[in-house]
């Protein structure tokens, strides 16, 4: 479990429900069916259309990954990682780490290294790799795009329901009875737009966004380690270059 996200979605809904109670008038007063209907139902239907329907499955496992933290070594770990590989291969030769690699948890450092024990040649393996990591770069690009649109359509429609309150409003200020309603859709719907695009669909773009820039940056370091590996670099080559990626602190 990700803390900082489940904190930050705590926090954010916890405060507006604080705000709510304090402020006496009961949740009841901020349910509003056809605000629901245009806000909840016109992002969903915005959404559909711009995004294709393989898209729009996995949306739901994106989601857990902003819950989940990164599953991947953390830079100095996968640093360290490498250099042992590097040190075992140099002095047992490759094919004595085939079945530890083979047990490796991390599928794309399992991938990467299991191009080493097949032979491949550094500039071949870099290749390879870097188009699997675009891939899947461009899979985790549009996972974002769509919390994206989530977040911008559903402020849209928000200021669409209150468009469409506003003009019931003054289209029946003769009829009192008719006023409360058509306000109460111009109000919610502006208020179900900010918390959809603020407290959900902002806070899991973002997060998603920080954890794709770290696993693309463990990838990357992995496919330079394994491609240098692969080219007969000494360990002390390997061990400052890699080291080089991390803060002074770190190293």
């Amino acid at each position: 479990m990700d803390k900082t996200t489940a904190g930050g979605f705590a926090g954010v809904w916890g405060l507006v429900a604080l705000a709510i109670v304090l402020g006496g008038a009961g949740f009841g007063a901020y349910i509003d069916i056809p605000s629901v209907i245009i806000v909840f139902g016109g992002t969903a239907a915005v959404t559909a259309g711009q995004y294709e329907g393989a898209d729009l499955k996995r949306f739901g496992k994106a989601i857990g990954v902003a819950f989940n933290e990164v599953k991947v070594e953390s830079v100095p770990e996968l640093i360290e990682k490498i250099i042992y590989y590097s040190a075992e291969i140099k002095k047992n030769g490759v094919m004595s780490m085939e079945q530890k690699i083979m047990d490796e948890k991390n599928p794309f450092f399992k991938e990467a290294f299991a191009l080493l024990v097949d032979n491949v040649k550094p500039e071949v393996l870099t290749e390879l790799m870097e188009i699997k990591l675009e891939h899947m770069e461009n899979r985790h690009k549009t996972m974002t795009a769509i919390l994206g649109s989530i977040g911008g359509s559903a402020g849209a429609m928000g200021m669409i329901g209150t468009l469409i309150g506003l003009v019931a409003m003054l289209a029946n200020l003769s009829d009192p009875s008719a006023v409360g309603p058509a306000m109460a859709v111009a109000l919610l719907t502006t208020l179900y737009g900010a918390l959809i695009g603020t407290g959900f669909a902002g806070i899991l773009e973002n997060k998603l966004g920080e954890k794709n820039a770290v696993e693309m940056v463990a990838h990357q370091i992995t496919i330079q380690g394994a491609a240098m590996i692969a080219a007969g670099e000494s360990i002390g080559n390997i061990k400052m270059k890699l080291n080089s990626i991390l803060p002074p602190e770190q190293e």
